[in-house]
């Protein structure tokens, strides 16, 4: 959906044609903005305010329009204000709600109204939405910017080390750069970079990627050059993939992106190659085929859908060679169906790449047996007589009509309910009498 939102451009572009036509000849001389400012209060929100003056009737109405820098769709908003040769009015984005990772940047603009019909729309202005609590330091290269507040110019060099060593590695796999910057955000700890995560998000998150927004935050401890060299080429990855592959329709398979994502860390992780043996042996492997949609809840199943991806990736750029990698990168970027995507640039499909990856593991030493199951119903399923509930009616078996219920048990029963109606109209004749006695007295 993201992906979508931003190619709705064209969309804001013609809603802002609707907001705002053409103005009156002197429109701009007629209202005049005398302040549009934004600030940034992350992580709880955005202040944009206002002030305007008219030179002949009132101001009636203001309309705010923001969003994404990056996503290039626009939020409109009808901002109250009270009608007057000059306004000044505001609005609140509550980005605890309306979530924005930090460093996001964000566009917006103000279109105003008098009351004779005159519009104008203030030129586009840019806030970052950036997180101010913590005191940044930041490098810069290669399209990339790394922020962090604590270990020092060392531990800067680390972060900034790691980031061109996973880029030159995604472009020796793939032959691609990144083409639009990415910030990446370096908190100290998890308590600190959980501050920074929308609410709600699950506890495990140690590194996240916005890749419609270039943004990457993650927790990195100081001087922890191993998690530096694992997370940061890791989302990096994500990031020039997404700009390599960016299409409305989809992009690659989670298997390519997430495999990609894997290979590109300065070390593979250490638990990847014996669980991928084990799966092999017991006959667990997950089909290819599986992993183009998203992975599987299970702990245990989504670990191994990473390994199994993180090889697959491996074995084509080893296999194929970076150029078949790319093209078959490419072939996502326009949307082509996995299947198809393979056939054309490896002149394999889906099944056949697995089975041919699968065939450089272990051999399965488990057979897992298939429980049989009857493909049709059998033809004697209504020889034998219906199995009646206990206590349920049953036809009798002499073929008369009736029920298999005692005559006894149904006599009873209606003297019963009959010595009950008696009782209950005496008690009523009875009562009738009693108020009729009352009323007379």
């Amino acid at each position: 959906m993201k992906k979508i939102a931003r190619y709705l451009l064209i969309l804001a572009l013609l809603t802002l044609g609707l907001l705002a036509p053409p103005a009156p000849a002197g429109a701009a001389e007629r209202l005049r903005v005398i302040s549009a400012t934004a600030r940034s209060e992350f992580p709880a929100r955005i202040t944009f305010d206002l002030t305007a003056e008219a030179d002949a009737g009132e101001i009636v109405a203001a309309q705010l329009l923001y969003g994404a820098t990056r996503q290039k769709a626009l939020t409109v908003v009808d901002v109250p204000l009270t009608p007057g040769r000059r306004i000044e009015t505001r609005h609140v984005l509550d980005t605890e709600v309306y979530y924005y990772p930090p460093g996001t940047a964000i566009s917006y603009r103000w279109v105003l109204r008098d009351a004779g019909g005159a519009a104008v729309t203030t030129p586009p202005a840019e806030v970052i939405h950036h997180d101010a609590r913590f005191p940044w330091a930041e490098r810069a290269e290669r399209n990339v910017t790394v922020f962090w507040y604590q270990g020092g110019a060392a531990f800067g060099e680390v972060l900034i080390n790691a980031a061109t060593a996973g880029l030159d590695r995604i472009a020796a796999a793939i032959g691609a750069e990144l083409e639009q910057p990415v910030r990446i955000y370096v908190y100290a700890s998890n308590a600190d970079l959980r501050t920074a995560l929308q609410a709600n998000s699950v506890e495990w998150v140690g590194g996240q990627a916005f890749t419609d927004l270039g943004i990457i935050i993650g927790a990195i401890a100081p001087g922890d050059v191993a998690e530096a060299g694992r997370l940061i080429p890791h989302e990096l990855a994500h990031q020039v993939l997404a700009q390599l592959t960016d299409n409305p329709y989809g992009g690659p398979p989670p298997w390519f992106d997430e495999g990609l994502a894997m290979y590109a860390q300065a070390q593979p992780d250490a638990w990847i190659a014996p669980r991928l043996e084990e799966a092999a042996r017991q006959g667990r492997l997950i089909p290819l085929e599986a992993l183009a949609a998203s992975f599987p809840a299970d702990t245990d199943q989504a670990l191994l859908s990473y390994a199994q991806s993180q090889a697959i990736v491996e074995y084509l750029i080893a296999t194929y060679g970076p150029d078949q990698v790319r093209a078959l990168a490419l072939a996502f970027a326009a949307a082509t169906p996995v299947d198809q995507a393979l056939r054309t640039v490896l002149g394999r499909g889906v099944d056949e790449l697995d089975a041919e990856w699968r065939a450089t593991l272990p051999p399965q030493e488990q057979t897992i047996a298939p429980t049989p199951v009857p493909r049709r119903a059998p033809a004697d399923r209504f020889a034998e007589p219906p199995v009646g509930r206990p206590g349920a009616l049953e036809a009798p078996q002499d073929g008369s009509v009736g029920v298999g219920v005692p005559v006894g048990t149904i006599v009873a029963g209606a003297l019963f309910c009959g010595a009950g109606l008696v009782v209950a109209a005496a008690v009523a004749l009875f009562l009738a009498w009693r108020v009729a006695a009352t009323r007379g007295s």
